[in-house]
């Protein structure tokens, strides 16, 4: 099939997006046989790469085609959304020994940005970020152009370093921009689950309006998915979390026990056991 030359144009852009996000030179991609000038013209828009080469080109920097296909409204899975997903589980049911291990693994190879970010997002789980991997971690977040899963899944792990502005600037951009992602279902889990992680930090610094604003915009961008009653319940939880400790205990506390009733019975055991640990915390506060 021939492509257009718009076609042809935006699959170079996502490319270089993906390449200097990830930090890979053009000459890095000599090792799997492309010249620098050939995908220099790919990424100008002046030729197509045949589907070997673009394969390999995106082997090379742990990204699937499918994800790269995605960008023309498909899905995505690498190796790195599976550390994250193996670190999102780890943090679900509290498994400490498997977030060291996953931290340990990251921290000897962290001089490729994948294994920096993982480092980064594991080392805030299990002890907190110093102020200097702060900056780092809201330096990497300000540059992200394109945002694959696996940006995401980082974005979730740390968002409550980022600065008021930048925070509240992405999710702008989210509701704007990018509502094409809330049509696949682990993108608008893993959204969703951001605003929500923001909303909580919000909540614990007293700052209730930015929370509630927060909750609004993500619950006006799920209207469209009424069935979708994971996304809605993490929404509910926090709304309770907001509600009870901005004065309305009682309401507060109802729907978060109904959150967590319906996470026990939509058989989300770790979600219902991580909820429930926010709830004892915020009710014996």
């Amino acid at each position: 099939m021939v492509k257009s030359n718009r076609t042809i144009s935006l699959m170079g852009e996502i490319f270089y997006d993906l390449r200097t996000q990830r930090n890979f030179r053009l000459t890095d991609f000599g090792k799997v046989g492309l010249s620098k000038s050939s995908l220099s013209d790919f990424e100008s828009g002046k030729s197509i790469l045949r589907f070997d080469k673009l394969d390999a080109a995106l082997e090379l920097m742990h990204i699937e085609v499918s994800e790269f296909e995605y960008f023309f409204n498909n899905y995505h899975s690498d190796y790195f959304v599976e550390i994250c997903d193996e670190i999102e589980d780890a943090n679900y049911m509290q498994d400490t020994v498997k977030l060291k291990a996953i931290n340990s693994e990251a921290g000897k190879y962290d001089n490729e940005q994948g294994n920096r970010m993982i480092f980064l997002a594991t080392q805030n789980l299990l002890y907190g970020l110093t102020e200097r991997e702060e900056v780092e971690v809201t330096d990497l977040m300000f540059n992200i152009e394109v945002w694959s899963y696996f940006e995401l899944s980082i974005l979730s792990f740390v968002v409550e370093h980022l600065n008021t502005r930048l925070t509240l600037s992405l999710m702008k951009d989210f509701w704007k921009e990018n509502l094409h992602y809330l049509k696949v279902k682990k993108y608008r889990e893993k959204i969703v689950q951001i605003v929500c992680r923001a909303a909580v930090k919000y909540i614990s610094e007293n700052k209730y309006s930015i929370a509630q604003k927060l909750l609004e915009d993500v619950n006006i961008a799920l209207i469209p998915y009424k069935k979708d009653l994971f996304c809605r319940n993490m929404s509910r939880f926090t709304l309770g979390l907001l509600l009870h400790q901005s004065g309305k205990t009682a309401e507060g506390k109802a729907k978060m026990e109904s959150s967590i009733r319906l996470f026990d019975e939509l058989g989300l055991p770790e979600m219902k056991a991580y909820y429930q640990k926010i709830f004892d915390e915020s009710v014996k506060n």
